[in-house]
C-alpha cells in the first residue's frame, strides 16, 4: 500500500476537527467504557455507547473516541524525552516553545499529523541533541504520526485512512509501524521503548474494541476487496 499522506501538508484540518471533537466530547465519551455485560456480548452495543432519547444507539459518525487523536506520537515523544533525562520544561526550553505545547504533544491532544514537518524535525533535533535513546529520529516521529492518522481516521470515520502506514508490506518501516500499532492496540511495547514507557495499551478499551470491529469489517470486504489483506493485518495487530 502506497503511503500518500505527508505530515504537515493537507492534514491540519483533519487534526483540528478530530482534536476539537475529542475535546468537546471527552467527558461524555468516557461513559461509553462503562457498558453493561449485555452490551459487551454485542460489539455494536459496546461501541455505540448509551442509547439516545429516541432509544437508538449513536451511529458510527456520531461516536467520539475516548482516546485523544495523537496518542501514539505522544507515547513516542514521552519515551524519547524520558530516555534523554529531560523534564517537559527543559525540552520546551530547548525547542524555544512552551511547556503547554510539549504537554499537548505528550497527552495526544495535539497530534503530530497536524504539526508542521519543519517543527517535527526541530523536535527530533532537540531530542537527539539531548541524548535521547529512542524515538528521536524525524522518521520515528513521522511514522508515529502516520499510525495516529490511521487510528484516528478509522475511529472518526474518514474514508482515506487506509493510505498510511504500510502495515501490510515488508520492510523496516512496515515492521516499525506494526510495532507501534501493537503497542497502541494490544499493549505490546516495542523493545527499545520498554525502559521508558508505562505498561498497557495506549488506546482506551472501547476504542480498541471499535478499531477491531472496523478492522474486521475491512477484512470482510466492506470497503472493497483491495483492502481485505490490509484489514487482516489490522485484525492481527489487535490481538494481545
Amino acid at each position: 500500500m502506497t503511503i500518500s499522506a505527508v505530515v504537515g501538508h493537507g492534514l491540519p484540518s483533519h487534526a483540528a476537527r478530530m482534536s476539537a471533537a475529542w475535546r468537546r466530547n471527552r467527558t461524555g465519551a468516557r461513559h461509553q467504557d462503562q457498558s453493561s455485560a449485555r452490551d459487551q456480548r454485542n460489539p455494536m452495543g459496546l461501541l455505540m455507547g448509551t442509547p439516545s432519547r429516541t432509544g437508538h444507539h449513536a451511529t458510527d459518525s456520531q461516536r467520539v473516541p475516548v482516546s485523544p487523536p495523537g496518542i501514539i506520537g505522544a507515547a513516542v515523544i514521552k519515551a524519547a524525552r524520558r530516555s534523554a533525562g529531560l523534564t517537559r520544561r527543559r525540552l520546551a526550553r530547548a525547542l524555544t516553545t512552551s511547556p503547554a505545547t510539549v504537554r499537548a504533544w505528550e497527552n495526544g491532544t495535539t497530534p503530530l499529523f497536524g504539526v508542521d514537518y519543519g517543527q517535527i524535525c526541530e523536535l527530533a533535533d532537540g531530542l537527539n541533541q539531548a541524548g535521547a535513546q529512542v524515538g528521536a529520529g524525524s522518521s520515528d516521529l513521522v511514522l508515529a504520526s502516520q499510525c495516529d492518522l490511521l487510528v484516528a481516521g478509522m475511529l472518526h470515520g474518514f474514508e482515506d485512512y487506509a493510505e498510511v502506514p504500510p502495515v501490510d508490506e515488508d520492510g523496516t518501516a512496515a515492521d516499525a509501524a506494526r510495532d507501534l500499532l501493537r503497542w497502541a492496540l494490544a499493549g505490546q511495547i516495542p523493545e527499545p521503548y520498554r525502559p521508558y514507557a508505562s505498561p498497557g495499551p495506549l488506546l482506551a478499551k472501547v476504542d480498541v474494541a471499535f478499531f477491531a470491529y472496523l478492522a474486521r469489517e475491512l477484512q470482510a470486504g466492506s470497503h472493497g476487496h483491495d483492502l481485505t489483506s490490509y484489514g487482516t493485518c489490522l485484525v492481527a495487530l489487535t490481538q494481545p
